[in-house]
């Protein structure tokens, strides 16, 4: 093993045969000047030949790349923490098993602004997203919107909702270290970890955003021709996105925001996603908590008691990367 790298980076893998070498080349890819490490998390893969995949990079690059060892499923927090305790890099960066950095200055850009700008513990980037159609195989590319926030209002930015995706993300390790306890997420019942690290992180640290996009993000949830999925797997997750929300408004409050301020934008925000999905009764669930919004509000109650929500339903499917 070669001295201590600058640079820790962490893929985390589950069954992803297809894609797990795409993911770690395009980090081994990286054009930097400074040195890093590759941790690998495979979380006991059942089905496939992602830890063989694994270990034959290992044995191909013993000193870049270590594999964690072999345990029983641990699950996706147990899993993460455990790879960062191992990190030994000043800075730390995430890639999932399906997911690639498309562009191979990536680390040399966030680490360099980072160097120079102490003040900052966290950089996050734009990136691309590909849908795969399980049924047909087809992939479908497009962009994440880009984004307009101010830094100084960056906590109450995401309280609205996480724009930070985990893989663009690079951040300081001693940051992570002192401020976040996987344990307090598990026992809180946290049914994400990214998300709960950037509403505590932001209380300590400021967040630098680079408008380029560096990593394309994998979606692949059932044929995208199929709008018939299950609704109450995506109630489920937002439920559990907004319970992180009220825990963070309760332990750092703002005076803008409460917890009838984060329901208002629960419902609004579900009621855009099944109009989206075509499943309009959920729709017309969520829309009703929307009455006393304001005329925004009525408005979207209105469209989605009439005809009009099918017109909406193409306007919002044909500008959704727009």
């Amino acid at each position: 093993m070669l001295d201590r790298p600058l640079i820790s980076v962490i893929i985390l893998c589950y069954n992803q045969e297809l894609t797990i070498a795409r993911s770690i080349d395009s980090v081994l890819s990286q054009q930097t000047d400074y040195t890093f490490e590759i941790i690998i998390g495979e979380d006991a893969s059942p089905n496939d030949n992602t830890r063989f995949i694994c270990e034959e990079y290992e044995k191909k690059y013993p000193d870049v790349i270590r594999l964690m060892q072999k345990e029983p499923n641990k699950g996706l927090l147990k899993n993460y923490s455990d790879c960062l305790n191992e990190c030994r890099g000043e800075f730390i960066g995430i890639c999932a098993g399906d997911d690639w950095w498309h562009n191979q200055h990536k680390l040399q850009l966030q680490v360099e602004f980072l160097k120079k700008n102490e003040n900052y513990g966290l950089v996050f980037t734009d990136y691309k997203i590909v849908e795969i159609d399980t049924e047909t195989g087809s992939a479908f590319f497009s962009s994440s919107n880009h984004i307009v926030i101010k830094e100084d209002n960056m906590y109450e930015h995401l309280l609205r909702g996480n724009f930070i995706s985990a893989a663009t993300v690079i951040f300081r390790r001693d940051v992570f270290f002192k401020y976040i306890d996987f344990n307090e997420f598990k026992l809180q019942g946290f049914l994400m970890e990214d998300y709960p690290m950037w509403l505590e992180m932001i209380q300590h640290t400021k967040f630098k955003y680079i408008p380029i996009k560096t990593i394309t993000y994998t979606v692949a949830e059932g044929s995208i021709s199929n709008n018939n999925t299950d609704f109450r797997k995506t109630e489920k997750f937002q439920n559990a996105v907004l319970d992180i929300k009220k825990y963070y408004i309760k332990k750092y409050p703002l005076p803008t925001f409460d917890d009838k301020k984060l329901q208002e934008l629960h419902h609004n925000f579900m009621t855009t996603v099944f109009i989206k999905d075509r499943n309009f009764e959920r729709a017309k669930y969520h829309s009703k908590f929307l009455i006393t919004l304001g005329i925004k509000g009525f408005i979207k109650f209105v469209i989605c008691h009439t005809i009009i929500i099918k017109f909406y339903c193409r306007y919002l499917n044909s500008h959704k990367n727009g």
